[in-house]
This record gives C-alpha cells, structure tokens and sequence, in this order.
C-alpha cells in the first residue's frame, strides 16, 4: 500500500493535482481489491466502511488514476465497465466471455513482447496499453 500511495503522490505532483485525504482513502481500499470490480459495487464498500464519498468524486479520482495507469479498464460487450488496480504491476490483457462475462487474464509475456516489437517497428512509442480478445469461453462453448 505503501508503494501505491508513494506511485500515485509522485503521479498527482506532477500533473499539478493535490494528493488529498479522499483520494488517500479512495487508493487504500482499491488496493484491497484483487478483483475487477465496478466502480458503482466499489462506491457501495466504501459507504458501508464509512468513506461517504459522493459518486463524483470517486468517479473524478478513478478517472485520474486511469489517466495514471493505476488502473486498467475492461470493456465487455454488453456494456459493462470494470476496473483492476494496477499500483506498478506489470500490464497484462484479457479475454473477455460475451456470454457469461467471465474475464480471464493473459499473464504470458510472448503477448507484450510481440506488442512491443510491433511498435518498434513501425516507430511507436506507446504509453499505455489494453488488450481484450472477446468470444465465447469453454464453458460457453460447452453450453452452445
């Protein structure tokens, strides 16, 4: 939690933003999160842990984080928006049920490297990246 909070006030000063009490508090209980999660279950545990934040401001602090790289954002078909912390871990993709939703992670690092030598070769510098393959998973397909 330590590194989080050290990675984001670094993050804060330099683009001229305060690292305030709320979003100390906002940062804590997202590391407790090891799941992806969305933001309206993730304001419903800070309210019931007494962190009455308003929706705008959680919404306007994982928004910066988000801007930050602190926290990757997944996408499913149907709409749905889910968030993962990222304090400094290494970026990894996902693939992504469009029938269950079920999200499972890609940890292998052929992925990133194939990524990182696309860019190099045609002159990319990219800051940020995310990944989501969406199709049916095996349970699904069992089901089909």
């Amino acid at each position: 939690m330590k590194r989080a909070h050290k990675l984001v006030s670094e993050y804060m000063e330099k683009v001229g933003s305060r690292y305030t009490m709320q979003k100390k508090a906002i940062v804590d209980e997202l590391c407790k999160v090891k799941t992806h999660f969305e933001v309206d279950d993730f304001i419903v545990k800070m309210h019931q842990k007494d962190n009455d934040f308003s929706r705008a401001t959680v919404y306007r602090v994982i928004k910066q984080l988000l801007e930050g790289g602190f926290l990757q954002k997944i996408n499913t078909k149907d709409g749905k928006v889910f968030y993962e912390q990222n304090f400094g871990d290494k970026l990894h993709d996902h693939i992504i049920c469009n029938n269950c939703g079920r999200i499972q992670e890609i940890k292998d690092d052929l992925v990133g490297d194939l990524l990182d030598k696309y860019c190099l070769k045609i002159n990319f510098e990219a800051d940020y990246r995310s990944l989501h393959i969406y199709g049916l998973c095996d349970k699904c397909q069992k089901k089909a």
